[in-house]
């Protein structure tokens, strides 16, 4: 064993841990879902896995009720949340709404329907489906749930 070994293993395990993204279809459970919306969740897909995380709520029909997003970013999360906030208003033409009351940095796309907030180092969006739940009341409620499942 070189005398170096030693120094290198101390060095690995000095390194940072890196915290596995939340599954965004585990962050909201249909039931929840379905005391909101039009469309009763019938099935969960998802997406994506890992960095970033997303999950379609389906009805029957397997039509998507909702959709969820969760990246989460290791440096700098205002700067990356403000660029997607940014290229949602250059993309749409249009100007996203400051909301206060969902997570840190919490906007709302009224063209795209869709919310985006953060919390800590998770970077979250939300967007209903149905014509009937495109609003921002609606969205908050299911964006509330998640954000206080986030880091538990």
């Amino acid at each position: 064993m070189s005398r170096l070994a030693p120094f290198a293993l101390f060095s690995l395990l000095a390194l940072p841990a890196h915290a596995v993204p939340p599954n965004a279809c585990e962050l909201i459970k249909p039931e929840e879902i379905n005391l909101v919306a039009a469309n009763k969740v019938e099935r969960v897909q998802q997406v994506k896995t890992g960095n970033p995380s997303e999950c379609s709520f389906l009805d029957a029909k397997r039509g998507a009720v909702l959709t969820v997003t969760v990246r989460e970013v290791q440096y700098a999360v205002k700067d990356e949340m403000g660029q997607e906030r940014e290229s949602l208003e250059k993309i749409y033409r249009t100007k996203s709404k400051t909301i206060d009351t969902v997570g840190e940095g919490g906007y709302w796309t009224p063209v795209h329907n869709q919310m985006g907030f953060r919390k800590g180092k998770t970077i979250v969006s939300v967007r209903f489906a149905q014509p009937k739940n495109q609003n921002e009341l609606d969205t908050s409620q299911i964006a509330r749930v998640i954000e206080n499942r986030i880091g538990k």
